[in-house]
């Protein structure tokens, strides 16, 4: 469960705050609901195992398609999660 990422991996729980965060902004920017914007278990999913190696555009963008993203899921989601990321 999420609630116990923080005792588990914190780098992970860190990883899933930023994303939630940069979800939730770009929700209310585009008054899109956030599910829809990002399927929550997507970000789960990304925050517990991203690709390995430094932040990459690429490789984030490539992980959620395999999750199931769509194209302007991505587009949206991706360049402020790959910015918010490096700062971790």
């Amino acid at each position: 469960p999420a609630h116990r990422w923080a005792e588990r991996d914190p780098a992970a729980a860190a990883r899933l705050t930023a994303a939630r965060a940069v979800v939730t902004t770009l929700s209310e920017e585009y008054t899109v609901p956030a599910e829809n914007l990002m399927q929550p278990d997507a970000v789960r999913r990304l925050s517990w195992s991203p690709p390995p190696g430094p932040v990459d555009a690429d490789a984030i963008s490539d992980a959620l398609r395999g999750l199931g993203a769509r194209e302007w899921q991505i587009g949206l989601v991706v360049p402020p999660l790959v910015r918010t990321w490096s700062e971790l």
